[in-house]
């Protein structure tokens, strides 16, 4: 599992940086998306989530990735993350920082 202040930090990058697509780079992305297989690695109630973002590492890592895959994938990827952040298991705060994820996501796609 990765530190503490890895999580803080992916939590800042993704909800700040995701922002514009134009501004944003598949080799951006990658990073960002290796550092969440980073912390959720080995945790059972997030393999869906891995799996995803997997597939989404593998689309932008494409010459001509296909956006209409990426968007999807990103909007699954939203949906997932609400879901673990409604689990019993996640303190509020984190959950709150999991939402704000969600809707990165959602509007990131949104611009796609």
């Amino acid at each position: 599992m990765a530190s503490h202040a890895l999580d803080q930090r992916l939590f800042e990058q993704t909800t700040g940086g995701l922002g514009d697509v134009t501004s944003a780079s598949p080799a951006d992305g990658v990073t960002l998306i290796n550092g969440w297989l980073k912390v959720i690695e080995g945790n059972t109630s997030t393999e869906i989530v891995e799996g995803r973002l997997k597939e989404l590492r593998g689309q932008l890592q494409f010459a001509n990735p296909d956006p209409d895959r990426i968007r999807d994938l990103l909007l699954t990827l939203a949906d997932h993350t609400s879901q673990i952040a409604q689990g019993t298991n996640i303190q509020e705060q984190t959950a709150g920082k999991l939402e704000n994820v969600a809707t990165s996501l959602r509007l990131f796609a949104a611009q796609l």
